[in-house]
């Protein structure tokens, strides 16, 4: 008995069970021949493998292991009978083989040596380095079993022991860190219920660091383990508890997120952790796209298709779903308190730390040498969420061309370019150079096209000044020798949205154009009439004109050394945009007019009083706002005010590039000045005549009045108002006009 004493105090803890069964054995097998292998031959880490399929793996620490306790399992040296021997030979042999068996769920937690291993290995190095300031947990964990948690909180609570309660706090997270696949409902479902009655307990820098440590991949899960997002679920539910009330949350908050981001994404991507997600990504300041644009790529995306870098969420059996389920039913919310968990600033105190640690990750993630193919899907998905910094949109936009043209990236490379657009929000140096990267992006299907257009939109949306920089960028790329094919598109997209302003900002680029000292009429013009046919005539053409007429004030136009060549072709761009409103429509009309035929009416009275209110702008121009920009020579003063009532002779209009073309020539300029005349139009005719400074004579002006009246009267019609005059004033003018003035340069008689 003595003997058997010490035998079994040889044992190791945990063991005696397991030694036991291996006895029963061994006395069950006496009868056999004695062919079971010695113990000590067991334990000689160079022998052979054990008997059977078992092959024993891992590292050296597991054979020293053995070792150690094959060595506490020798059996005594002497004074056992021949019988005893066999018996504690076949007692050791067992144990050692059960002892072999226990182990081996042990391999999967540890990394084995393998090819499979030696990758795990270096992902975790990877993601050490990754967010090396995280830190593991620093308290000491005091486990306790699931069934006493809630009375060991209570009673440390009691004795004010917050050490305690912070030690089993910990001792929680740790066991359910261990029991990641599966973990104890009890545990979990304790844990949820301190959360709503206590939640401050949760809030100590040691239980938040253990918290975090379960939204961080587990090392010791290998690469093909499935995993159970429960638990990383209730993780952000119980911060989210914790800090739902905290304006100011830790940073390490944001460093979990990025290096979840750029993981798995096992609780980013989580819709039940969608409350908590949503307040630390008000850390970046980002406005994120329409879910139902991220939600229908997702939808589309086939089970199959897994691009580099991407990793897919595990699936999870029929029990784990239902307790996932269960801890969601118990997380459910009010309408009420849903509106109280509305995501606000949590960051406001750290913005600049937290700015600087996200770029330097994502500097640090985008400057590794690496292949095209290799870039993570997650990492473009990190790229969305933090487009809320200018910088992070300036290093985005540089790539997306790349990215939108592969494949595998195309879905998260669209929800990019989305975010990009949208936060384009600050009109800023980096922000300018921002859109000038994205009209110089060329794509060529039309699925991506179309996206793109839409990302156009939400980019105009963004921020007033975006409209006129975007116009200008596209101009000016459209007269490069890099020009985007695309170019027409974006400008028609822009018009669409901005039908008023939209104009105006093109007229400024126009008049950008004619102030360069090179001579860019002849390119203006065909620009313009490029824009016109692609745009399918969508221009508001008042607007345009308008906007060529307004004074600008900018240095470069106060400097501008070509003054009167400047008013001169603005003059003439004003001419071909007036021809350029004849649609296929308005010139099927005229001809249909001209037969008698009265068909599309509307369309040709439309377009008359277009004209008219057009040249009703330009003798504004003329008379207000010509004078203070430049003072012309008396002869281009006269032509300039002609051209632009179409009284000019018919060659100054086509000279420069022979449009229209001869067939249409007559027709077109016969359909532009056959319009009706605007009181005001005659009236400032009448005024530039009586005006000493301007060099149009009162006979002149008399003249061309007379000649205005009969035309539009040539025009009359049932269905056209071609002149109406209501002030008293113009008869006063005409009166004036008609009054003798003798020459200046003549000295007469006194008296």
């Amino acid at each position: 008995m003595t003997e058997r004493a010490s035998d079994s105090r040889r044992l190791l803890p945990g063991e005696g069970a397991s030694s036991r069964g291996a006895r029963a054995a061994g006395r069950m097998n006496r009868a056999k021949p004695t062919t079971v292998r010695r113990p000590s031959a067991a334990a000689k880490p160079s022998g052979h493998p054990p008997p059977g399929d078992f092959i024993a793996l891992g590292s050296k620490g597991q054979a020293s292991e053995s070792k150690t306790t094959s060595t506490l399992l020798k059996p005594a040296p002497s004074g056992l009978p021949s019988e005893r021997k066999r018996d504690a030979s076949a007692s050791l042999s067992g144990t050692s083989a059960l002892t072999g068996l226990t182990k081996r769920p042990k391999l999967s937690s540890t990394p084995p040596l393998s090819a499979l291993g030696r990758l795990a290995e270096a992902a975790v190095a990877e993601k050490r380095a990754i967010s090396p300031s995280i830190k593991e947990p620093s308290v000491v964990p005091i486990e306790v079993l699931p069934t006493v948690l809630l009375d060991e909180i209570e009673a440390a609570e009691l004795e004010g022991n917050d050490d305690r309660i912070e030690g089993v706090l910990c001792g929680a997270v740790k066991q359910l860190k261990v029991t990641r696949a599966k973990p104890d409902s009890t545990l979990y479902l304790s844990l949820m219920y301190l959360a709503k009655i206590k939640p401050n307990i949760f809030a100590t820098e040691g239980v938040i660091e253990a918290l975090c440590s379960l939204l961080r991949r587990d090392a010791s899960v290998n690469f093909k383990a499935k995993g159970n997002s429960l638990v990383s679920v209730l993780a952000c539910n119980l911060l989210m508890a914790a800090y739902e009330e905290d304006e100011n949350w830790p940073e390490i908050f944001v460093k979990v997120y990025i290096e979840d981001s750029l993981g798995e994404r096992i609780w980013v991507d989580s819709p039940h952790c969608r409350t908590f997600v949503d307040n630390i990504q008000t850390a970046f300041n980002t406005k994120m796209p329409p879910k139902s644009v991220l939600l229908q790529g997702e939808g589309a995306r086939s089970g199959g298709e897994l691009g580099a870098g991407s990793s897919p969420h595990p699936s999870l059996t029929e029990e784990e779903d239902s307790q996932t389920e269960l801890l969601i039913a118990e997380e459910k919310l009010s309408p009420e308190q849903e509106g109280q968990l509305m995501p606000r600033p949590r960051y406001d105190e750290l913005t600049e730390s937290v700015e600087e640690y996200v770029l330097d990750m994502l500097r640090d993630q985008l400057n590794r040498r690496q292949p095209i193919d290799n870039v993570s899907r997650n990492l473009l998905r990190l790229l969305t969420a933090t487009c809320g910094y200018k910088e992070v949109r300036l290093l985005a936009v540089q790539r997306l061309e790349m990215w939108l043209q592969n494949p595998k990236l195309t879905r998260p490379a669209q929800d990019l370019l989305m975010s990009v657009c949208m936060n384009c929000n600050s009109h800023g140096s980096e922000d300018m150079d921002v859109i000038s990267h994205l009209i110089k992006i060329r794509l060529k299907p039309k699925v991506l096209l179309n996206h793109y257009m839409l990302c156009i939109r939400e980019l105009l949306n963004a921020h007033k000044d975006n409209l006129g920089t975007t116009i200008k960028f596209v101009i000016f790329n459209e007269l490069s020798n890099a020009r985007n094919p695309n170019n027409m598109q974006i400008l028609y997209t822009v018009l669409q949205h901005s039908s008023e302003l939209a104009p105006k900002f093109l007229a400024m680029v126009f008049q950008d154009l004619l102030t360069n000292k090179d001579d860019y009429l002849r390119a203006s013009r065909a620009l313009l009439r490029e824009i016109i046919k692609q745009t399918k005539h969508e221009i508001n053409f008042q607007a345009f004109c308008l906007g060529l007429m307004q004074e600008r004030k900018e240095p470069q136009y106060l400097e501008m050394e070509f003054k009167e060549r400047f008013v001169v072709h603005i003059t003439d761009v004003l001419a071909v945009s007036m021809m350029l409103g004849i649609t296929a429509q308005v010139k099927e009309a005229g001809v249909a007019w001209d037969k008698g035929e009265k068909r599309n009416l509307e369309v040709l009275r439309t377009f008359q009083n277009q004209i008219a209110a057009i040249q009703r702008d330009a003798v504004w121009w003329l008379h207000t706002v010509v004078p203070s920009v430049s003072k012309l020579a008396p002869k281009d003063y006269v032509h300039c005010l002609h051209k632009v009532l179409f009284t000019e002779q018919p060659e100054t209009y086509y000279k420069w590039d022979n449009w229209p073309p001869e067939s249409d020539r007559n027709f077109f300029l016969r359909l532009c000045s056959e319009v009706p005349i605007l009181e005001d139009t005659l009236m400032r005719v009448l005024v530039i005549g009586l005006s000493r400074e301007l060099p149009l004579g009162p006979a002149d002006a008399m003249e061309l009045a007379d000649h205005l009246v009969k035309r539009a009267a040539a025009v009359q019609a049932d269905d056209v108002e071609v002149l109406k005059v209501e002030r008293i004033q113009l008869i006063d003018a005409v009166l004036n006009l008609c009054t003798y003035h003798h020459p200046e340069n003549i000295q007469l008689p006194p008296g």
